[in-house]
């Protein structure tokens, strides 16, 4: 039976970690992993290559994308360091689902090719929902469903993929990431999967995600919490407003669109094989 290291990022005195294990049995197994604290912006050059971010991404990075970066980079070798087969990687502002567990298995079980599986949605506030204002990466309707509702794919497509808040990484995987670093520090958001697919990453994900938010985290400049913002979007301030999100004609029509193009990439690929 494969062998799951599971790890939870946060900052040490940051009082999350308490929310993350409140949701009980889904999250019991994971051990606390201390994240890079540069909310002061200590890191240096020598540990984070803030020219090579520069280039990639046209601005300068904030000291949280730093420590960001770094502690998920410090997770994966510390995970080939280990014993395991596979890692399950979550922040801990997340909320873990019951179904995690059962997915992951089944992934495991009948997809151990996979590399790295982004189980995360950072737009909807509930695990095991989409949100309806949200213009989404969609999965191509071969994709299959690994577990009830939950369907597993590739991400086609021009809309990025984003959040690294929750996913699977297979010793293979991790094993690449660390290789394509080299001798050199990371320079990049930890979610870049579009350059782990250049370095000949498999990434897929699965739909909807497994996970909510606590709400604690504050990934946004303004300030605005992470679930202050996605309920703002999701349900509104009143009748009216919560009708035509609930509706969400134009998105629902862009994300159908979406779904034929991923369809018929998947196609593209399965027949040129």
């Amino acid at each position: 039976m494969a062998k799951i290291l599971k790890y939870v990022l946060g900052l040490d005195g940051a009082n999350r970690f308490d929310s993350f294990f409140s949701v009980g049995a889904p999250a019991q197994d994971f051990q606390r992993y201390s994240a890079v604290d540069n909310r002061d912006d200590h890191l240096t050059d020598a540990q984070f290559d803030s020219k090579l971010f520069l280039t990639r991404y046209g601005k300068e990075p904030r000291p949280a994308e730093k420590g960001c970066a770094l502690s998920h980079y410090h997770m994966w070798k510390d995970f080939l360091a280990s014993d395991a087969d596979w890692a399950l990687l979550a922040e801990d502002d997340v909320l873990i689902s019951p179904d995690l567990q059962p997915v992951v298995e089944r992934i495991i079980e009948k997809y151990p090719h996979v590399q790295m599986v982004n189980l995360g949605d950072i737009y909807a506030s509930e695990a095991g929902k989409l949100n309806p204002q949200i213009d989404y990466p969609r999965l191509s309707l071969l994709a299959p469903f690994v577990y009830g509702k939950y369907r597993m794919g590739r991400a086609y497509g021009s809309k990025p993929l984003y959040g690294a808040a929750l996913y699977l990484l297979s010793r293979s995987g991790a094993e690449r990431l660390v290789e394509c670093y080299g001798e050199t520090v990371p320079g990049v958001v930890a979610d870049d999967y579009s350059l782990y697919r250049e370095w000949g990453v498999d990434v897929y994900l699965v739909q909807p995600g497994l996970c909510g938010w606590e709400g604690t985290s504050l990934i946004q400049t303004s300030g605005v919490r992470h679930l202050e913002s996605l309920k703002s979007t999701q349900y509104g301030t009143g009748f009216i407003d919560r009708l035509r999100i609930a509706l969400a004609p134009r998105k629902r029509l862009q994300n159908a669109k979406n779904v034929l193009e991923a369809t018929f990439e998947d196609l593209k690929r399965h027949l040129g094989r």
